[in-house]
């Protein structure tokens, strides 16, 4: 495998400065109010605690932004747990998305005049941890004592931090967050359309669907010429994994290559699109220049960030059954490939990695 050079990659200063910030002003007000080891240590176990409560808060706002607005449930996930509605039955699974610690899912309501009903549920999960934050402070300076503030004010703290990262339109470890979904929005017409379908096809997926059985229409916006929009962006990525389900695989690789010379494409988008191309190669011609372009130590690195997905564990298979020649190394990624799938959520996925797999 050839190294390459490293890229340079911006460096996320916003979130940097924030969580100084952060970090300065819970410092401040501990050993203002405290001046004592043991409140510190009160106060920075309510400071872990409560970021994990703000997590699950922020997704909980998602859900209940979405379901007064005539959405219906389809998943919500903390970490890499997560509950979701297969075939009319909540069922528990697990999955680890990198860049991401949960995420609540839902079925969109039919467009009304043309509208969709979009931006309230993004809005959501900011607006869940900024009111809880608010409450949070203003009860802690009612009720006064010490324990009060040494465990409401971090609780706040972290409201306001992750309320700024996901309502400021940013690309976080190469993910829009919701500010920038919403953005999107008001910027482009097409983009609300597109998140509906992503939504549309997650529910069809997660019964069980196939994407080459996704209505037509829900592809039209990926003509589009438009660069950079994250969200149209997406609808790209679906229409060449479809031309993968429907196993045209000369399509998926000319598809798959234009997107990847598009120079704003979301790292997420673009590691997706390398895995399925890498695989095309190495099930095709397997030509060692273009094995060696595409798993380049940066791409392993991600392989290694999305282990609990069936997919990278049959990239694992296919290259060590046709480039590496290494039968330990297969059997190693068959029985892991297995073994993930077993706790895999989309049944649709599963089937069509298992027709892949025997594609090798």
């Amino acid at each position: 495998m050839k190294k390459e050079k490293k890229k340079k990659t911006s460096i996320p200063w916003l979130q940097l400065l924030a969580g100084a910030l952060l970090g300065v002003f819970f410092a401040e007000i501990i050993f203002t109010t405290t001046r004592s080891l043991e409140w510190f240590i009160v106060g920075f176990a309510s400071f872990i605690i409560s970021f994990y409560l703000h997590m699950i808060l922020h997704e909980g706002g998602h859900l209940l932004a979405g379901l007064s607005s005539g959405y219906k449930f389809v998943s919500f996930r903390i970490g890499s747990v997560m509950w979701i509605k297969i075939q009319g039955k909540i069922c528990r699974k697990k999955l680890s998305i990198p860049g991401t610690g949960g995420q609540c899912l839902l079925d969109p309501p039919e467009p009304t005049g043309g509208q969709y009903p979009a931006v309230f549920y993004n809005l959501g999960g900011g607006l869940a941890n900024l009111l809880l934050a608010a409450i949070a402070s203003v009860s802690a300076f009612a009720m006064g004592t010490v324990a009060s503030k040494v465990i409401l004010l971090p609780f706040a703290l972290i409201g306001i931090y992750l309320a700024l990262m996901n309502l400021l339109p940013l690309k976080i470890g190469g993910i829009a967050n919701d500010g920038y979904n919403i953005k999107t929005f008001r910027k482009d017409a097409d983009s609300a359309r597109a998140f509906w379908i992503q939504m549309k096809i997650n529910k069809q997926q997660s019964d069980g669907g196939r994407l080459r059985d996704v209505p037509e229409e829900y592809f039209d916006l990926a003509d589009s010429e438009e660069k950079g929009n994250p969200l149209i962006d997406a609808i790209k990525v679906f229409r060449f994994q479809r031309q993968i389900d429907e196993k045209d695989f000369a399509g998926a690789r000319e598809s798959g290559e234009k997107l990847l010379a598009e120079k704003d494409l979301l790292s997420v988008y673009r590691n997706l699109i390398k895995s399925d191309l890498l695989y095309l190669e190495l099930i095709g011609p397997c030509r060692t220049e273009v094995v060696e372009r595409l798993y380049t130590p940066e791409f392993e690195k991600y392989l290694k960030l999305v282990k609990s997905y069936p997919s990278a564990q049959r990239l694992h298979y296919a290259y060590a059954v046709r480039y590496a020649h290494d039968e330990a190394a297969a059997a190693s990624a068959r029985e892991k490939f297995e073994k993930v799938l077993k706790d895999y959520p989309m049944l649709g996925e599963i089937q069509l990695e298992r027709e892949l797999m025997e594609e090798i």
